[in-house]
């Protein structure tokens, strides 16, 4: 038993090391540790999965810049990878100005999975300055928002938004918004005014703002940080949607098998400390 009385001198170049490396590995060779889906994501999932090419398009507002990556673009890729698999139509904006950086980063992953036409299957109108005044005037008419998209061609010349005026030609809105504006204002603004159904990504310190509308049933579902954006990724893969790289499933195995080891470390050092005690 005398190696007890070593557990509370692990060297902590052994600890540091180890720890970098169980965060590391599954970030590379992916480990796939199961994922156990909330209800409010399987919601979402099953509010877009219930769409198919007939359907009206969904509205995707990247409201986010680049410190809330991690957490929100996989939900971006995961939500489109589904739409594009399925050939459901996606319009793409931004309320947040470093938001259109993050949808075009988006876009052009997606084009070396999937072979989708601009303007046909997908627009991105790009961003606007002025919150209130974009949301309302786009429940009254898009094309008087955005008269041009983000690259400057006439909407009125996309074959995709030539049939969509307003939200009422949508058939589901989801805003992916790491704080103001962003959830909140489509809230006000899209659901409650004009009715507009609505989802939500968000990061995970405000995903407890976001459970009273799911159940005033306000919010169709919502995707809660990187766990959020991991459970929409499984229901990706055992859809078979896509085979692509799932960046927030591979965060997860990370993050979970560096607090495993973690605690496994807590746990040898406190019985080496309390067989050292009983020693003395």
């Amino acid at each position: 038993m005398r190696f007890l009385s070593y557990l509370t001198k692990i060297p902590r170049r052994f600890i540091f090391l180890a720890i970098a490396l169980a965060v590391a590995i599954p970030l590379v060779i992916p480990i796939g540790i199961p994922v156990n889906v909330m209800p409010q994501s399987k919601r979402l999932f099953e509010a877009v999965d219930s769409l198919n090419s007939e359907s009206k398009p969904i509205l995707i507002s990247c409201d986010f810049d680049p410190q809330s990556l991690p957490e929100l673009y996989p939900m971006l890729m995961a939500i489109t990878r589904q739409c594009y698999a399925k050939n459901i139509k996606v319009i793409l904006m931004a309320l947040w100005p470093q938001g259109t950086g993050m949808v075009e980063m988006a876009l052009d992953e997606l084009s070396t999975e999937f072979t989708k036409e601009y303007g046909v299957d997908y627009a991105f109108l790009g961003y606007k300055f002025g919150v209130a005044a974009v949301l309302l005037g786009m429940g009254e008419n898009i094309s008087g928002v955005f008269p041009v998209d983000y690259y400057g061609t006439p909407v009125d010349s996309l074959p995709l938004l030539r049939s969509v005026r307003n939200y009422k030609d949508i058939s589901l809105i989801i805003t992916l918004s790491t704080g103001d504006p962003g959830w909140r204002q489509w809230l006000l603004y899209a659901q409650s005014r004009y009715r507009a159904r609505l989802g939500v990504g968000v990061t995970a310190v405000s995903a407890a703002d976001v459970y009273p509308y799911v159940e005033t049933k306000q919010v169709t579902g919502f995707l809660a940080g990187m766990k959020g954006a991991s459970e929409y990724e499984n229901l990706v893969q055992e859809k078979g949607y896509s085979t692509g790289i799932f960046r927030a499933t591979q965060g997860m195995d990370a993050q979970s098998l560096g607090h495993l080891l973690i605690m496994i470390f807590i746990i040898l050092g406190n019985v080496g400390y309390f067989y050292a005690r009983r020693q003395k």
